[in-house]
């Protein structure tokens, strides 16, 4: 019986032991976060939401100014005026590309439906702010698989 009343009591030591040192390592602070002020947040990791936001804030924000070649002063960028049914169009089409855009982000998916799209508002909608807008968005294609879907230079700048 006493063999009995050891083992039981060194499973319980046993298992105290792992749980406080559980709890131990647990509350160790990182040496970063040990020494790191206390009006300065952690750093928190990038996620996809975080970069979708990002993708879609840059890829929806209104095209850079332009400078004039004579006096370097910025111009505003002039884009054909798209009538109503054009404008749903080039929108529809714009929203698909994004979405797009964010599957293709994901491992294992691709860029193939967006850049479809993008050539469907460049096809349609030539000189609008949305053939800009895919323009940008076919430059954002990594280099490396710019070639898998044959995206050209002249897609992404025209003027070249």
């Amino acid at each position: 019986m006493d063999n009995f009343w050891t083992k039981v009591a060194i499973a319980v030591v046993v298992v105290v032991a792992v749980v406080l040192g559980i709890n131990y390592f647990k509350g160790l602070k990182r040496f970063d976060d040990a020494h790191r002020g206390p009006e300065q947040p952690a750093p928190r990791e990038k996620t996809v939401g975080d970069t979708w936001r990002e993708d879609e804030k840059r890829l929806r924000a209104e095209p850079n100014v332009a400078t004039t070649a004579n006096t370097g002063q910025p111009k505003p960028m002039q884009f054909k005026q798209l009538t109503e049914e054009e404008l749903a169009g080039a929108e529809q089409l714009f929203e698909m590309a994004i979405a797009s855009r964010k599957m293709g982000r994901l491992p294992g998916l691709s860029y193939g439906q967006m850049v479809d799209y993008c050539r469907q508002i460049i096809e349609k909608y030539p000189g609008s702010e949305f053939e800009y807008k895919a323009r940008r968005m076919l430059g954002e294609v990594p280099r490396e698989k710019r070639e898998r879907y044959k995206i050209t230079e002249q897609e992404i700048n025209p003027a070249q």
